[in-house]
């Protein structure tokens, strides 16, 4: 073959993205697929399934019922027989089906309970998940006096260290700080009779491999081996061909098939214009809750700031957060205090939030799991959501991988315009404030309404109806600010950063800058002036302290 053959059949297969000739129009997006009651894609199995049917024991039916679990979701009702006939299992499940108490049961059973001693152990990919699943497994052991404790970097090493000497039978970890123990010698797996890897998957994407297997060889061979992924790669088969025994195979839900209804986008840009981009469609698309994915922890501060110091009720969570702080922006996310979300896929594992209207990818992942991972947090069981990636020339071809890679369709569309961003936060403003005034009493229109109707005959009533927008935007700020009375508890000095704001100005607001830099302050201007933005603030943080131990549910504060 020629050399000019050979380098045409090279770019004719670098050119995965159709060149679209120029006037030709865009294939235009579906609408959301529609949700007719009664049609939603479910968790649980056809045929229901009640934990009274499963011969549970009563202080684990009691712990079910007092958690609000009657029925059993698919990966509950297959997974626990199986386990609790001590099989080794590769179960794969996807975030929010109820894995924890697929897995819980049948540890809590099996622990002697007059055993002062660890007989289970879990390990997780992050801090948050470690939290997550100690909570769970403590409810779940409460009726049955079981101990469970939690280890994790970034938490108090002595709490750690009494936690274990008082008892803990279960302990909940990530292999970075179990590591740590076992070299000490401060935690012993001698008495464990059951292993957890829990999303197995992305313990591998984080470089766990090595300090995995340096926990499993200290593990009794002796053991049940559960293992829980989203994903099924070939790295963990080669793990479970070694460390399990003719492990019984779940394959219930891939997240590739939860993401096929969700509306996948794709907006062109170049890198300098992301964080513009990303502001515009955030404002234009008014999403009710969303996570923003970046690739690095740096990318994450940069558009957490780029966000917060135009109003927008933001935060971040990275791996170099402390631990107190991270604990602090979930739980504000959580409670829909904080709409949006900056994280990376190291640290947003493991977090589980229902109702995720939008997902926002900053950047373009290196692999079409990670695509999968971020786009299935929006369109859980029975919702819609969007997915929505920023992509610059360089990204485009990668994008594109990742996208076909999935079977999965993904529709171009335009960057909107200031004027139609414009357009629509005066719009939702309006909307907002007639809603907040539709709740005032008859009295208080009659008093008010006469000083409105004052107003509107006075020359100045645009500058006067902007400096009442400014109040309001302000004072809907300072709800949105991350409050840091009363978390004082850990080790060391904390510098933290957050966002908050209710819609964001035209112009420049109050605002907050990544990573230490210097916080901003200017005049909001109407339409959508003032949102308050990020504050840095320096405390002295005490130390000792977590809350909770050994005792079942409890977990470290930081």
């Amino acid at each position: 073959m020629a050399a000019s053959d050979k380098k045409h059949r090279s770019l004719r297969q670098m050119r995965v993205v159709a060149i679209r000739p120029r006037g030709t129009p865009r294939d235009l997006p579906p609408p959301l697929p529609p949700r007719a009651p009664g049609t939603e894609r479910s968790a649980f199995p056809a045929a229901p399934v009640p934990f009274t049917s499963l011969d549970l024991p009563e202080p684990i039916l009691q712990a079910l019922h007092a958690m609000g679990y009657g029925q059993a979701t698919e990966v509950q009702s297959r997974a626990i027989p199986l386990a609790r006939a001590g099989k080794d299992l590769i179960v794969q499940s996807r975030t929010g089906t109820g894995k924890t108490a697929a897995f819980g049961v049948p540890i809590v059973e099996k622990i002697g309970k007059d055993l002062p001693e660890v007989q289970a152990l879990v390990l997780c990919p992050t801090r948050e998940l470690t939290v997550q699943v100690t909570d769970e497994l403590g409810r779940l052991g409460a009726p049955s006096r079981v101990r469970v404790l939690s280890i994790y970097g970034g938490d108090s090493m002595p709490r750690q260290i009494t936690g274990l000497r008082q008892g803990a039978q279960v302990v909940v970890g990530t292999p970075g700080r179990v590591l740590d123990h076992l070299r000490q010698g401060t935690l012993r797996l001698g008495r464990v009779r059951t292993l957890v890897i829990d999303e197995a998957d992305q313990m591998l994407d984080m470089g766990f491999e090595k300090e995995m297997k340096q926990i499993l060889e200290q593990v009794p061979k002796e053991r049940q081996t559960l293992m829980f992924s989203a994903t099924i790669p070939s790295s963990i088969e080669a793990i479970a061909s070694r460390y399990q025994k003719d492990p019984e195979r779940l394959m219930l839900s891939q997240d590739v098939l939860y993401v096929t209804d969700v509306q996948h986008l794709f907006y062109i840009v170049t890198r300098m214009d992301k964080a513009s981009a990303l502001y515009k469609l955030i404002e234009y698309e008014d999403p009710a809750s969303s996570m923003i994915f970046c690739n690095t922890r740096a990318e994450t501060r940069t558009v957490f700031g780029y966000l917060a110091m135009r109003g927008l009720p933001v935060a971040m969570i990275s791996s170099d957060l402390p631990q107190r702080k991270r604990e602090q922006v979930m739980r504000r996310f959580k409670s829909k205090e904080l709409k949006h979300l900056v994280a990376t896929d190291v640290a947003a594992r493991g977090i589980d939030i229902e109702d995720l209207s939008h997902v926002f990818i900053y950047s373009s992942p290196e692999s079409s799991d990670q695509y999968i991972h971020r786009a299935g947090r929006t369109g859980r069981i029975g919702k819609t959501g969007k997915a929505i990636s920023l992509v610059s020339g360089f990204d485009l071809m990668n994008f594109n991988r990742l996208v076909r890679a999935n079977n999965l369709k993904a529709y171009e569309c335009d960057v909107p315009s200031d004027e139609e961003v414009a357009r629509r936060k005066v719009r939702r403003i309006v909307d907002t404030l007639k809603e907040q005034a539709a709740k005032l009493t008859p009295d208080e229109r009659a008093e008010y309404e006469t000083m409105a109707q004052g107003i509107l005959n006075e020359e100045e009533r645009v500058a006067i109806v902007a400096y009442l927008l400014r109040a309001h935007f302000r004072e809907e700020a300072a709800r949105g600010v991350l409050d840091e009375a009363g978390e004082g508890e850990g080790g060391g000095e904390a510098a933290s950063f957050e966002g908050g704001g209710s819609f964001g100005p035209a112009g420049r607001g109050q605002g907050g800058a990544p990573s230490g830099g210097p916080a901003q302050a200017g005049p909001g201007s109407a339409p959508g002036a003032g949102g308050g933005g990020g504050r840095r603030r320096r405390r002295r943080r005490r130390g000792g302290g977590g809350h909770g131990g050994p005792s079942a549910g409890g977990h470290g504060g930081s």
